[in-house]
């Protein structure tokens, strides 16, 4: 018990440091306590999954008659109290039962109050450290299995040579959904729920289950929404812990086996993997099956002006735009072998302020508050780790001022507002002291 209350300590002094050096060195003076080891490799892997939220571990289950949870717990191989025991339980035992939180129970009611906190705390891996990045940086890489997928690059960065093959695809403007090992994931790693439809529908056509399935859920659209209005309210339902999801839909676009995913690279390149996905495409069409789907592939060769007929498609059919998959193997990284090739437009807007930044942007800036017609819009992508430390520091060299930001479509709420869809900074327009909305 002892040794948990020292991981408890060195766990509040994360807790009550900000710097990332100040992190680095708690890690670094730490390195030889298994135990803080084994319960931060606990925390931050994202494959280890519960199955306990917050409202679960406080619901005062009570023991169970006639069961010896001593015995229970010193199955898993450790000294009778250490709290692996009970880690190693719940790991293999992550439905979120009555019968696993009694066993959880079992062990955190032997604490006092703020101890059971912390160990709650565990359990539900809701304890936040700020060390999600810096823990393989001192302790190696692979102590911590990282969650990473393949993400595309604009066209405009990338250069594509004269007699490239390519195939072109739907570029799908939906939520990115990762099935693993039987759980569907966020591209950051986040448990998706509410899926159970979904995932009855690809055990019909994915008989491997050392299989990966890489895509996206979207709204089944039904009522012939605008593709921004569908896209909105499938992200509310994605989104949702208690909404029904029976209207979502999982459009696949890619495979990987689990041990090419766990390495971050697949054996087969995209003309392989295309092949597969074509294969799948026409199991799911025998099947009739409603909640999966292969994404609609237009063209495959190497004829360039063929991205842009089907840029223009897309706009004309009000898609978000397409993908050009060159022959590569699937790379667990921003690739530019997977091309996104859509229309931005640009507005001249004002800044109104800043927001502090969370995650990996805590203590810098987060996005820029502007004001397009009258209304709220926050934008948070395209600025640098030097812009955004910059105008954190520096609030007035961008508050107050005119920016130019990048695109995809200006959107309308429920309530009669507007704002702009995939907003991207671009620059501080000095030379401008007007917006050019009006």
């Amino acid at each position: 018990m002892e040794e948990l209350y020292k991981v408890k300590s060195i766990c509040e002094q994360l807790q009550a440091t900000s710097g990332k050096k100040d992190k680095e060195s708690i890690l670094q003076n730490n390195a030889d306590n298994q135990l803080f080891k084994d319960i931060l490799y606990f925390l931050l892997n994202p494959f280890i999954v519960t199955g306990l939220s917050e409202k679960k571990i406080n619901k005062n289950v009570g023991a169970f008659p006639n069961v010896n949870y001593t015995n229970l717990l010193q199955e898993r191989g450790y000294d009778k109290q250490d709290i692996r025991n009970l880690l190693e339980y719940i790991k293999k035992n992550n439905t979120g039962r009555d019968f696993d939180i009694s066993v959880c129970e079992s062990y955190f009611t032997n604490f006092e109050s703020d101890m059971q906190d912390f160990i709650k705390s565990i359990l539900t891996k809701s304890l936040k450290l700020g060390v999600d990045s810096t823990a393989n940086k001192v302790y190696g890489d692979g102590f911590i299995p990282t969650f990473d997928v393949m993400l595309g690059t604009s066209i405009e960065k990338c250069k594509i040579p004269e007699g490239t093959w390519f195939s072109i695809s739907h570029k799908i403007n939906g939520n990115r959904c990762v099935f693993v090992d039987g759980e569907f994931y966020t591209r950051q790693g986040k448990k998706h729920t509410g899926l159970d439809h979904i995932k009855n529908d690809l055990k019909k056509v994915v008989i491997n289950e050392r299989i990966v399935i890489d895509g996206e859920v979207v709204r089944k659209n039904t009522d012939g929404l605008s593709d921004s209005e569908n896209f909105q309210i499938g992200t509310g339902l994605a989104n949702s812990k208690d909404a029904d999801k029976s209207e979502l839909k999982l459009i696949i676009f890619d495979m990987i086996t689990r041990t090419d995913f766990e390495v971050g690279k697949s054996k087969l390149t995209y003309k392989e993997r295309k092949a597969e996905l074509e294969s799948l495409r026409e199991a799911i069409t025998q099947l009739g099956l409603e909640n999966v789907s292969v994404v609609d592939m237009f063209y495959e060769g190497t004829d360039q002006s063929e991205i842009w007929k089907w840029l223009n498609y897309a706009e004309e059919h009000d898609l978000e735009g397409v993908v050009l998959n060159l022959d590569a193997p699937y790379e667990c990284k921003r690739t530019k072998n997977l091309v996104k090739v859509k229309r931005f437009f640009e507005t001249d807007i004002l800044c109104t302020g800043i927001e502090n930044g969370t995650g990996r942007n805590k203590d810098t800036l987060g996005a820029i508050v502007c004001d397009y017609k009258g209304f709220e819009c926050k934008v948070g992508s395209g600025f640098s780790d030097e812009q955004r430390s910059f105008y954190y520091n520096n609030p007035n060299e961008i508050v107050g001022k005119i920016v130019t930001v990048k695109y995809k479509e200006e959107t309308k709420n429920k309530n009669g507002g507007v704002s702009l869809q995939f907003p991207v900074f671009q620059i501080v327009r000095c030379d401008k002291s007007e917006p050019n909305w009006n």
